[in-house]
C-alpha cells in the first residue's frame, strides 16, 4: 500500500503523516486545500451535508488516472465529505483497495453525524467482507486516546494520527523485509477485518486500536536491536510463550522476529477477522489479549 489516498480532514492528516517516508505516495481530497490537482492535491467545494457531497461528487477519473496497484484510502467516517467515498471509490476499482477507518469519539457526536457515521462504518465493511476491498483497518481515537495517556488539547488530534501512522508504518516495513525468524503465513482471504496495535515486550500484554470482535489471526512483530538478538539467551523462549499464550483451536497466531540499531526495542501486533463489526458506541476501554 505505497498509496495512500487521504478523504476529509482527518484523512488529509494522516496522508501527511505519511508523506514524510519516502515509500508513499499520497493524495489529499478536502475542503480548502491549497495546491494542483497535478501534484495530488483536489480542493472540493463545500457542500450541505454528506448526501449533497454524494450527489455532487464530480467525475475523479483523470485525478486518480496515474494510481495502480494496491494503495490505502483514509477517512474519519462523521465528516459530512465522506458521503462522496463510495462514489469516489468506484474510480478506483481497477487497485487493490485498502481502507483505513477513523472512528471518532461516537457519544460526543450529534443525532445526525452518529447516524451518518454508522452507516459509512457498517457499509464499508460490507464492501470489504464481499470483497470488493482488500481489507479495511479500523481504528478508534478514544482507545488510542487511553493508550497514549495523557493527550493535550492542543495537538490532541496529531499525537493520534502519529499513533496510527507510525505503528502502521512500521508493520508495513516489517512486511517487506527479511526477519531474522518468523513464522508467518499469508492470511485467510477471508479475514478482512483488521486492527492493530502495541505490544508490551515485558509483559506480552497487547493493546489494540479497536476493540475487535472474532479475532481469528494474530500476527507479531518484534523489532529487536541486533546486540540483544546476539546476546539474550532468554528472549526468543520468552517471545514463543507470549504469541502461544494467544494460540487457541479458533485462532492462529505467528511472529516475526526483525534486527534493528534501535537503542529500544518495540514489537507490534495485527490481528485479523472475517466478521463486520457492530460496535455502536465506542466506550470499550483497550482491550488486553493476555489480561
Amino acid at each position: 500500500m505505497d498509496t495512500i489516498i487521504g478523504l476529509g480532514q482527518i484523512g488529509c492528516a494522516i496522508a501527511d503523516k505519511f508523506a514524510r517516508h519516502e515509500q508513499y505516495q499520497t493524495f489529499k481530497i478536502g475542503i480548502g486545500l491549497e495546491g494542483l490537482k497535478k501534484d495530488g492535491i483536489y480542493d472540493m467545494p463545500p457542500q450541505n451535508g454528506p448526501e449533497n457531497y454524494e450527489q455532487s461528487c464530480p467525475n475523479m477519473r483523470n485525478f486518480f488516472k496515474s494510481i495502480k496497484g494496491e494503495i490505502l484510502f483514509v477517512l474519519g467516517g462523521a465528516e459530512d465529505i465522506t458521503g462522496a467515498a463510495l462514489h469516489m471509490l468506484q474510480y478506483l476499482n481497477h487497485c487493490d483497495i485498502n481502507i483505513l477507518y477513523v472512528r471518532p469519539d461516537v457519544q460526543l457526536l450529534p443525532d445526525t453525524k452518529k447516524q451518518h457515521e454508522w452507516v459509512i462504518f457498517n457499509v464499508l465493511q460490507e464492501y470489504a467482507r464481499s470483497g470488493v476491498f482488500k481489507k479495511i483497518y479500523l481504528v478508534d481515537n478514544t482507545l488510542i486516546e487511553e493508550i497514549l495517556g495523557e493527550v493535550p488539547v492542543v495537538g490532541y488530534f496529531d499525537k493520534l494520527n502519529d499513533a496510527i501512522v507510525s505503528t502502521m508504518h512500521m508493520i508495513n516495513i516489517y512486511n517487506h523485509i527479511d526477519s531474522v525468524n518468523d513464522t508467518f503465513s499469508d492470511p485467510y482471504e477471508t479475514h478482512r477485518m483488521l486492527t492493530f496495535g502495541i505490544v508490551d515486550l515485558r509483559t506480552g500484554g497487547t493493546k489494540m486500536f479497536f476493540p475487535l470482535d472474532g479475532i481469528k489471526e494474530i500476527r507479531y512483530y518484534y523489532a529487536i536491536n541486533e546486540d540483544k538478538l546476539k546476546e539474550d539467551g532468554k528472549l526468543f523462549s520468552k517471545i514463543k510463550k507470549q504469541v502461544k499464550k494467544q494460540a487457541s483451536d479458533d485462532i492462529k497466531t505467528s511472529y516475526g522476529i526483525f534486527s534493528t540499531d534501535y537503542d529500544n526495542d518495540y514489537a507490534y501486533v495485527l490481528c485479523y477477522a472475517p466478521s463486520i463489526q457492530r460496535q455502536k458506541i465506542n466506550d470499550a476501554e483497550p482491550i488486553n489479549l493476555f489480561a
